[in-house]
């Protein structure tokens, strides 16, 4: 009877262990992920697959990026590592070259990045590009003097793009600027977009035009 108690405890545990959800499941709702046709924020574990490898996998709380997330190259070696918190990078994040070599390591402290630390460079290497950055000094500086007009960045109104948690324009993954504005005509929201993900920094602003920034 015991042995009978303990296996249907373990078997009801077991049903009820976390499931990975895949992540192409989430919809991206400014900045807040919810399963397709919830109207709750997602909770839990999340994966996603390109051609059948595991390209990053993490977890999600209310909506938000959280805990510790891994990024893999399509050979299966581990490409990034680093956690959230609240949606935002926190902490050490580590990033490795495809042949399993460290790159290079970045500090956040909520999604401002603080620093970065990458190789050591050996004492005689460093003499050597301290003597051959002189002997460039000077062309360098004549570059210099020739200022070029920065390029302002083309935005995309959000109302072009399409998909999920990948935003596509004329069905690529999109890369540059996009903006959004209310029905007024009042802005919504603006950031940057890289292979059709959210990074960098995004302002949100509400009915009042009270901005509220994110890092990604």
């Amino acid at each position: 009877m015991k042995k009978m108690l303990l296996f249907i405890v373990l078997f009801a545990m077991a049903g009820c262990a976390v499931k990975q959800v895949n992540f192409d499941q989430l919809q991206d709702r400014n900045g807040i992920f919810y399963l397709v046709n919830s109207d709750k924020p997602f909770t839990g574990e999340v994966v996603s697959y390109v051609g059948g490898r595991v390209e990053f996998e993490g977890e999600i709380k209310d909506g938000l990026r959280e805990g510790l997330w891994s990024y893999y190259y399509p050979s299966g070696q581990k490409k990034a590592e680093g956690a959230f918190a609240y949606g935002l990078k926190e902490g050490t994040w580590t990033y490795w070259k495809d042949n399993g070599q460290q790159e290079m390591i970045e500090m956040y402290k909520m999604g401002k990045k603080l620093g970065n630390e990458g190789n050591v460079e050996p004492e005689a290497e460093k003499k050597d590009s301290v003597v051959q950055e002189q002997a460039e000094q000077p062309v360098v500086k004549e570059a210099v003097t020739k200022k070029e007009e920065p390029k302002k960045p083309k935005r995309v109104e959000w109302e072009r793009l399409s998909g999920g948690p990948i935003k596509y324009l004329d069905g690529i993954a999109y890369t540059g600027y996009v903006i959004k504005h209310r029905p007024d005509g009042r802005l919504e929201l603006e950031g940057e977009f890289y292979e059709g993900r959210r990074t960098g920094k995004w302002t949100f602003y509400d009915l009042f035009g009270n901005p509220r920034i994110r890092y990604y």
